[in-house]
């Protein structure tokens, strides 16, 4: 064991003496991580930039002392939850507005046509709703005119607009349902009726605004008793996927020292000494997984300093920074078994790595993903790490990483043994 641990000082002092080493290793993911944390924004989700929105309102208000669509609908696009996403500002025509899209002024248009509210809730022949028939008045469309550069910004601009339309059918839905419930119980009086009608559009309007009675909460996982845990920001994501890519690139630094040696002929002259194969190759083993864990613990503590990152409870991040360190140094030391020359291992133990990478998701950091990509990452060891660290990110506990920590001893396993297999045939 004292040989075994001599091996592995000497291989770890020699790489750390290696700037290039140090700065693919440690510089790389931090520059990445700065950069592309900078780039999607420093908060806890990736910032949307403000979208400029005109609004053209060509509505009237269906009768005396009611609010019409077109300002029911700018009163929601400037609401105060929405004044980070959208900038609202009034148009005076359809074309001007459309002219403001097209020079980039503005993002995104809402039209909103003359007659709207009459074609809402007056029924067929002007009547009232449900006076005659359940079919309502003539269609009338709100058009959303966006710059087709731009995704996101016109994409909430038009699912708000589209609330605020399926709210107003339902209330007309709600003002016909009693309009008829009315006639059929022998209520004939167009006045009555009218106001029976109006009464529940009103109803259902307030209810639904006030006291929806079907909401949605997103939140992270967490331990079941604990302190609330914020999401982590964007940078400390974005590392993670980078400190787990970059950790098969610094494995692969050490482990390269066995065709180093055995090009220069000092692995054959160790070979002569007492120290057995196996004591030799455990001591590359064990220098490759302590250059890897230094190099995780100093990314790790320079994501918490310089990013201001919490990685979640102290025990996980443990296992999984472990965890990642046996990984890469098994994989490393795999690659480099397959390869005969240096040259040749950096080229073939690259394209791996990026491989991997890419597979994996290690460029998209611990984001959430789903469907088929979600599978597909879990066949490599590092997509099972990036599930392990996602969940520890936000906040959960040892029983959300116990699947990722298996699979990924077991990778390690496989990875070790067939490495050693083909190093005990090679040096026979």
């Amino acid at each position: 064991m004292v040989r075994a641990l001599s091996i592995a000082w000497k291989d770890f002092r020699h790489t750390y003496r290696n700037f290039a080493a140090l700065a693919m290793m440690i510089a790389a993911p931090l520059v990445l991580s700065t950069a592309l944390g900078a780039a999607f924004g420093g908060g806890t989700g990736f910032a949307i930039q403000q979208v400029k929105t005109v609004l053209v309102n060509q509505d009237t208000a269906a009768s005396a002392g009611s609010e019409s669509v077109g300002a029911i609908i700018g009163s929601t696009l400037a609401s105060p939850g929405l004044k980070n996403l959208i900038a609202l500002q009034t148009g005076a025509s359809p074309e001007a507005a459309r002219a403001d899209v097209d020079q980039a002024k503005a993002g995104v248009a809402v039209l909103v046509p003359a007659g709207l509210s009459q074609a809402l809730f007056a029924a067929p022949g002007g009547g009232n709703p449900g006076t005659s028939g359940a079919g309502g008045g003539s269609a009338s469309a709100i058009t959303v005119y966006q710059d087709p550069s731009l995704t996101v910004g016109p994409g909430i601009v038009a699912d708000v607009v589209r609330s605020v339309v399926q709210n107003l059918n339902g209330a007309r839905a709600a003002a016909v349902t009693a309009a008829q419930l009315a006639q059929s119980n022998g209520i004939a009086d167009p006045a009555t009726v009218s106001g029976l009608a109006t009464k529940a559009a009103q109803t259902y309007t307030q209810a639904a605004q006030s006291s929806p009675p079907v909401i949605s909460s997103d939140r992270a996982p967490s331990a079941a008793t604990g302190p609330a845990h914020s999401g982590p920001n964007v940078a400390s994501q974005v590392l993670i996927g980078m400190m787990i890519f970059f950790m098969f690139f610094g494995a692969a630094q050490p482990a390269r020292s066995i065709l180093d040696e055995h090009r220069r002929g000092t692995l054959a002259r160790l070979f002569t000494t007492p120290t057995s194969r196996g004591v030799i190759l455990g001591g590359k083993y064990i220098s490759v997984f302590v250059v890897v864990l230094v190099q995780s613990v100093v990314l790790l503590l320079a994501g918490r300093f310089f990013f201001g990152a919490h990685w979640g409870a102290m025990g996980p991040v443990i296992a999984l920074t472990l965890c990642g360190a046996l990984v890469a140094a098994s994989l490393a030391l795999l690659a480099i078994s397959l390869a005969k020359t240096p040259s040749q291992a950096g080229a073939f133990s690259a394209s791996i790595f990026v491989f991997l990478g890419l597979l994996g998701g290690n460029f998209i950091g611990s984001t959430n993903v789903g469907g088929t990509f979600a599978t597909v990452r879990r066949v490599t060891p590092n997509g099972w790490l990036l599930e392990g660290w996602n969940n520890t990110l936000y906040g959960g506990s040892w029983h959300g990483i116990l699947l990722p920590v298996a699979a990924v001893l077991a990778f390690t396993v496989v990875f070790f043994a067939l490495a050693t297999l083909l190093f005990r045939r090679r040096y026979a």
